[in-house]
């Protein structure tokens, strides 16, 4: 298969938007619970504490999701790499503390899971891509120069 970078931070940024629109969601069905125990004869006392971590998780996520777009812009094959390396294994630790927190939840875990999958399809497709351009390009004169040194070889 073969997979590009792009689509592969195209689908990092898809995945966590999902997480973070979930996030959302969880924050405002809470806020308005607490809003709704006030208004009740009980005198809901509730903690604000939950419906404050829902919220910066939220803005975490939304950080992280315009992460993963800036890095569409990124041109050098290396640094392509390297990067969907470091995604690859952020999506792996997600998708590991996701089965220790909730077991029972199977669907964020096979979204992050393929999310890595594709990562690491994309990186095996930049080596390749990357060893086809190296041949293509060949050797610069400096790199000439320093293999001729280092062989013994003085130039005339």
């Amino acid at each position: 298969m073969k997979i590009s970078s792009k689509f592969a931070l195209n689908l990092s940024a898809f995945t966590s938007a999902i997480f973070l629109f979930f996030s959302l969601y969880k924050g405002i069905v809470l806020f308005y619970v607490k809003k709704a125990m006030e208004d009740t004869f009980v005198g809901g006392n509730t903690s604000d504490v939950s419906i404050i971590l829902w919220f910066v998780i939220a803005g975490i996520l939304s950080l992280i999701t315009f992460m993963f777009l800036f890095f569409l812009k990124i041109k050098d094959l290396k640094s392509q790499k390297i990067i969907l390396y470091s995604i690859t294994i952020f999506w792996i630790i997600v998708s590991v503390s996701l089965v220790l927190i909730s077991k029972l939840t199977f669907y964020p875990y096979l979204i992050t899971i393929l999310t890595s999958f594709f990562c690491f399809l994309a990186i095996k497709n930049l080596k390749k891509e990357i060893i086809t351009e190296l041949n293509k390009k060949g050797l610069t004169e400096k790199e000439i120069y320093l293999l001729q040194r280092l062989a013994g070889i003085k130039k005339k």
